[in-house]
């Protein structure tokens, strides 16, 4: 099979060694043809504010989920991003949402293919903190009423820019497919493709995926860690199509003995390489740093035709964010400051 050259990673230490730090992010990819400096101001205008809210809660003493929670509500409603409101839109034209709320603990809660809940990312922390299980598919009317979180119509969710991308999408036929097949790997989702060089393509032919999967981690006062992650998908998806957002292990995990995960970019890849478990493992059976591990991860998702990124925020240490993409969007906050990029 033939493979491409691994992408180099770019890494970048956040947040402090220790104490309360909030790191968020709201995808990779490349930068898209429909990028403009408007565009670019509005994303970091929505990443503050997101830090804003998930910081304060960490200041006011209160929980590393409770934070992540924060923080993904504020992106969840921000157009700019491929979650909540502004999601994805799949082949026949609806919103089709995942999300994932794990804390340090192992406790863990997921939907995936809800599509008329206001903030996915409520409806995961329902079934962890009110079910007996972990992951529910296109959970129920019933079943959502029941957890009390809220719900709007599907319409609420549909933008017309992610109108326009599914179009565009749509328009531009089975060519990733052919690209897939000829790059040696005919399993690649619909929707993504690597090109000759190995760079990724987020949502299709367009590359205009950049503002996608949404995601936050967090440790608290008391030393507490937890990881969120909320997605529309990719545009263009086959409907019931599942991604790592949701998967514990794949797209999001926590643990208190090594990290809390929320990755971001090609799904398929992510679960490929079980991504936000692998960086878990190599700390702490390999011994890796955060750094390092994030890194080898990464190059994992690029053997498997897959660029993106991740958060990584340790019990004890300096979190990371680390991609192969183009660009991320991401920010992050500590005692030490913040940075945002997007």
């Amino acid at each position: 099979m033939a493979r491409h050259s691994t992408p180099l990673a770019t890494v970048e230490s956040a947040g402090d060694e220790d104490g309360i730090t909030l790191i968020i992010h709201a995808g990779a990819g490349d930068r898209g043809r429909h990028h403009t400096p408007e565009r670019s101001a509005q994303v970091q205008s929505d990443l503050r504010r997101a830090l804003d809210a998930g910081y304060a809660v960490l200041e006011a003493g209160g929980s590393a989920e409770d934070a992540v929670i924060a923080a993904i509500h504020v992106m969840e409603d921000a157009p700019e991003f491929n979650a909540g409101r502004g999601a994805a839109l799949t082949s026949d034209g609806i919103a089709q949402m995942d999300a994932c709320l794990m804390d340090g603990d192992g406790e863990v809660g997921a939907v995936a293919g809800v599509s008329t809940v206001k903030h996915p990312i409520d409806a995961a922390r329902a079934v962890k903190d009110r079910t007996k299980h972990v992951l529910f598919a296109d959970p129920t009317d019933a079943e959502i009423a029941a957890w009390g979180v809220e719900t709007q119509p599907n319409e609420y969710f549909i933008t017309e820019e992610r109108r326009r991308s599914l179009a565009e999408a749509q328009a531009g036929g089975d060519a990733w497919a052919k690209r897939a097949d000829e790059a040696g790997d005919g399993a690649e989702t619909a929707g993504t493709s690597r090109d000759a060089a190995g760079s990724g393509v987020i949502g299709g032919s367009l590359g205009d995926e950049k503002h996608g999967t949404i995601g936050a981690v967090a440790r608290d006062a008391a030393g507490r860690i937890a990881a969120g992650t909320s997605t529309g998908g990719i545009t263009n998806q086959m409907h019931g199509r599942v991604g790592d957002s949701p998967l514990p292990g794949c797209g999001t995990f926590a643990d208190r003995r090594t990290v809390a995960v929320s990755c971001t970019g090609i799904g398929e890849a992510f679960i490929k390489a079980v991504a936000a478990h692998q960086v878990a493992d190599r700390v702490r059976f390999a011994g890796e740093s955060v750094h390092d591990a994030a890194v080898a991860t990464l190059a994992e998702v690029a053997a498997h035709h897959g660029d993106g990124g991740m958060i990584v925020l340790p019990a004890n240490g300096r979190g990371v964010v680390a991609y192969n993409s183009e660009m991320m969007n991401f920010g992050y906050r500590s005692a030490a400051g913040e940075r945002v990029n997007g």
